[in-house]
């Protein structure tokens, strides 16, 4: 059945078709898929939630699938501006193929599609640097430029090589402890369940999006579109047994949470933020200590990846960069996107901090 289905596919599908795509073709996106962000739940959640209409191209030879490109198509002043789907909130992004031959065919197949759209842009983030796909586009699109994306720390033999020192668990548990020492009830929680998470599932949401105001920028989760698409992905992987939630609570109250996703030996830490009421007592310091120390104690687990941007709280002996490929039809493509892009920032830059802050929490 699957290789039928393979071999039925057609070489672009749109819409509810690209969706019906993705879905006859899980079992070769799961197969090649490098991790969460890849796979065709995902995928398929993002096809089915997010802005912009999901496109599918797919390479074929000898009438069998050899690549496939999921995409998402907005538009805007008559460009079609193509990202992978999924587009900012993927941390792994990939085009899917069977080699350097099948990725020649597959880049080759999004170009003559690109093409087509007349003025367009296209914005693949968080490729793999050495992908054949990706120096495929490279050479057949001029003016292309491949840039690094922001480093994703790691924890590479994490319980073997690599175990968490005992200052930085003592710091958490005195986090934690700070709180029964202040007359207050505080409680770990690990949700690896589907009741236990949809009994929590909306605080999580809305300390998340209260951090993020308080922050002065919107929150990711402030779209509905968002919102679904993010609850589906965490409830789908709790679901599957590869997600669980770390949370600490405070009074009955969330004061911090962490949300892991497992792919194989590794668990990628997807979310997590700390609640603003209960900030002295460092909820997400807490939770990250926790989540890692859940990774140092199974067998099974080789790393453990904090995903993208460095921070204070991440800590690790490794890094990842992955890199991003930009190309445009026509260079006033690019200067409209330059000019648009320097006018948000000096509105911002001149608006009092306040009002940033009242305008995002609205």
């Amino acid at each position: 059945m699957t290789e039928t289905l393979r071999a039925s596919a057609p070489p672009v599908a749109t819409g509810a078709g690209a969706i019906a795509v993705l879905r006859d073709l899980a079992s070769y996106v799961d197969a090649r898929a490098e991790a969460f962000s890849a796979r065709s739940s995902w995928l398929v959640a993002a096809a089915t939630h997010l802005a912009g209409e999901p496109v599918v191209v797919v390479a074929h030879e000898d009438g069998q699938v050899v690549g496939l490109a999921a995409l998402s198509v907005t538009r805007h002043r008559g460009t079609a501006r193509v990202t992978l789907l999924g587009g900012e909130l993927n941390d792994y992004g990939q085009l899917h193929h069977d080699g350097p031959r099948a990725a020649r065919a597959l880049a080759g197949a999004l170009v003559d599609w690109l093409r087509a759209q007349r003025r367009w842009s296209l914005d693949l983030t968080q490729l793999a640097p050495e992908d054949p796909a990706l120096a495929a586009l490279v050479r057949l699109l001029p003016g292309a430029v491949v840039s690094p994306g922001a480093p994703m720390p790691r924890i590479e033999g994490v319980g073997t090589s690599y175990r968490v020192k005992r200052d930085r668990r003592r710091k958490a548990t005195g986090a934690f402890n700070a709180a029964g020492r202040d007359g207050l009830r505080a409680e770990k929680l690990v949700l690896d369940d589907l009741a236990g998470l949809e009994r929590w599932l909306p605080a999580l949401v809305e300390v998340r999006r209260a951090r993020d105001h308080a922050s002065g920028r919107r929150s990711q989760l402030d779209d509905p579109g968002v919102l679904a698409f993010h609850t589906s992905v965490v409830r789908g992987a709790v679901a599957a047994g590869a997600g669980v939630v770390h949370v600490m609570l405070v009074e009955d109250e969330v004061a911090g949470f962490v949300t892991v996703l497992v792919d194989g030996d590794t668990h990628r830490l997807y979310d997590g933020r700390v609640a603003e009421r209960w900030l002295a007592y460092r909820g997400g310091t807490v939770c990250d200590i926790e989540a890692v120390l859940r990774a140092q104690d199974d067998p099974g687990v080789h790393t453990f990846d904090w995903l993208r941007g460095w921070t204070e709280a991440k800590f690790g002996n490794a890094e990842v960069v992955r890199a991003g490929l930009h190309a445009s039809s026509h260079p006033s493509v690019d200067r409209l996107d330059r000019w648009e892009a320097t006018a948000r920032r000096r509105l911002k830059a001149a608006l009092p901090d306040a009002a940033v802050r009242r305008i995002v929490s609205r």
